[in-house]
């Protein structure tokens, strides 16, 4: 607080102050002096009721008012400097306070400001940068089916003209644009065995699904960018022979299909001689290559490989022919629990005809008692799972041509 004397119009003088608010107030001299004047008064009164000047001379009484008034007015005034300083402090403190929030309010919300900016430019450039690699994508795939279309048609017609040669060096140059130098070595090297095939007239020039493979292949790694191939292991050697069948004239069926199953055997034996265990999967598609059909209409795996099913159709009296009815016989073979099953049914799901059948080739009906193999399945044999391949491969040979000759009538039911 600042003070600062003047006099007004009417020649009186007052004392002008200045709180902290930067506010003026006045303080009039005459009411200061009336305050000493009876502050003075109260003491010496007081202290004459009191007797505190008791055998004092007036002066004496007078000087000790005096000092007891100035006394009393430093101490006032030195708490009341005391107290204005601690305020101006206080203020000055929240003045500090109060400037720093604004600060530091200012400065989140500038760097709020650059974080969402810096935001949105990371998502512009994310976002340009996933349509470029959309584009380039879909350009590639693009070409890559196109160049497979035009392969397509230079060899199915089982020759090449100068036009499709032309054509053909072209459509690599394209692939090269967006393909690395080791998967064009790959591609080239299978177009080549392709195209000689059918140079050279090569009897077996059709049978190109696995050098088409290999190009997929790369294609695939091109696109995706990764290592992985289209098919791998026994799926791919799998398709491939399965495509193989289309090659076949209908006299060489019954080859293709020795063929098939014993290029299955060889395989699994491959994983029984180096001691490692075959799936559910894999055994019954083992069993399935050593069984003997024995003139079943149909055998099949079904349930991703987990049950293996024989049917013989059943046998008009008019014409002879086998017709895929209800009456059907389905033999299955599954793991039911710890244990492998031989199961034989109808489709017709009827314990009694089941029973009449059985009898015919087992002299006996077993129904089944279970939730996979309920009482409208005759149980013909269980075994354990450590049991020997070559013995249930016997045991279903036997089975299914007993069942075969109960069909035909060579069996009578009982």
């Amino acid at each position: 607080m600042d003070a600062l004397g003047i006099v007004d119009n009417n020649q009186n003088f007052y004392i002008m102050s200045t709180n902290n608010n930067g506010k003026a107030t006045k303080f009039n001299p005459i009411y200061g002096l009336t305050i000493i004047g009876v502050l003075f008064f109260a003491i010496i009164l007081s202290a004459s009721i009191m007797g505190v000047f008791k055998g004092y001379e007036p002066y004496q009484q007078l000087t000790a008012a005096m000092l007891s008034v100035a006394a009393t007015g430093v101490i006032t005034a030195m708490l009341l400097y005391f107290q204005r300083k601690q305020q101006e402090q206080l203020n000055r403190e929240q003045r500090e306070f109060q400037e720093k929030q604004e600060k530091n309010q200012n400065e989140f919300q500038v760097k709020l400001v650059q974080d969402q900016q810096k935001f949105e430019e990371e998502q512009k450039s994310k976002e340009k940068q996933r349509l470029q690699e959309t584009k380039i994508f879909e350009e590639k795939l693009r070409i890559y089916q196109d160049f497979l279309k035009k392969l397509c048609d230079v060899v199915k017609d089982q020759k090449i003209t100068k036009e499709e040669e032309i054509e053909l060096q072209f459509q690599i140059s394209y692939i090269a644009m967006h393909t690395k130098t080791s998967s064009i070595k790959v591609i080239s090297d299978n177009i080549k065995e392709i195209v000689l095939s059918l140079k050279k007239d090569k009897p077996d020039a059709n049978d190109m699904l696995g050098r088409l493979f290999y190009i997929a292949d790369e294609f695939h790694k091109e696109l995706y960018d990764d290592n992985n191939s289209v098919l791998v292991g026994p799926d791919r050697e799998d398709t491939i022979e399965n495509f193989r069948s289309i090659l076949i004239g209908k006299e060489d069926v019954q080859e293709y299909e020795d063929d098939e199953k014993q290029r299955i055997i060889d395989r699994y034996n491959k994983k029984i001689e180096s001691k490692i265990e075959l799936t559910v999967p894999e055994r019954l598609k083992y069993l399935k290559a050593k069984i003997n059909s024995n003139g079943a209409d149909s055998c099949n795996l079904f349930y991703g490989g987990k049950l293996l099913n024989y049917e013989f159709y059943t046998k008009t009296n008019k014409e002879g022919k086998f017709v895929k009815t209800l009456d059907r016989i389905a033999i299955d073979f599954l793991l039911e629990g710890n244990d492998y099953v031989i199961r034989v049914g109808t489709r017709k799901n009827d314990p009694e005809i089941i029973k009449k059948i059985a009898n015919a080739f087992d002299d006996r009906f077993t129904p089944g008692d279970t939730e996979l193999t309920g009482p409208h399945w005759h149980v013909h044999a269980k075994f354990a799972q450590e049991t020997p391949d070559d013995e249930i491969v016997e045991d279903m040979n036997d089975l299914l041509m007993r069942i075969n000759s109960y069909r035909n009538g060579k069996l009578s039911s009982k």
